[in-house]
């Protein structure tokens, strides 16, 4: 039986797919280590397999955009989804832990005559 979910954070866009497995999680027809090198971070994608004991789960996860931390973030809310779909018992935990929340925020666009979003030149009286 397979499982898909689409999550998004920022502007990565994230497809998870779960199937029967022996537990790999692969990022991109790559290993997660492999995809995410020493990042400390990566730790936040085990937290909803190790809560719901679904360790012999193949992960198959594609990432399109976005920065490292925002893709890791999206994998996660990716994962929960697929998870519920797989078992709806786990809802009341993610939702405690906020495995669900997205995160609507997005960079402002710069304006002209502006040098950043906001930031103006300096206002001179004479």
């Amino acid at each position: 039986m397979k499982y898909i979910s689409y999550s998004k954070k920022k502007t990565s866009c994230i497809k998870t797919l779960m199937k029967n497995g022996d537990g790999k999680i692969f990022i991109n027809n790559k290993s997660i280590k492999k995809y995410f090198g020493n990042l400390f971070n990566k730790n936040f994608i085990f937290l909803p397999l190790i809560l719901s004991n679904l360790k012999k789960n193949n992960f198959y996860i594609i990432v399109k955009g976005g920065g490292k931390i925002s893709q890791i973030i999206g994998i996660r809310i990716g994962i929960c989804k697929c998870i519920l779909l797989f078992n709806y018992k786990y809802k009341k935990i993610f939702r405690r832990l906020n495995f669900f929340s997205i995160d609507d925020r997005i960079v402002e666009r710069k304006k002209y005559g502006y040098k950043k979003s906001r930031k103006k030149e300096q206002y001179s009286k004479r």
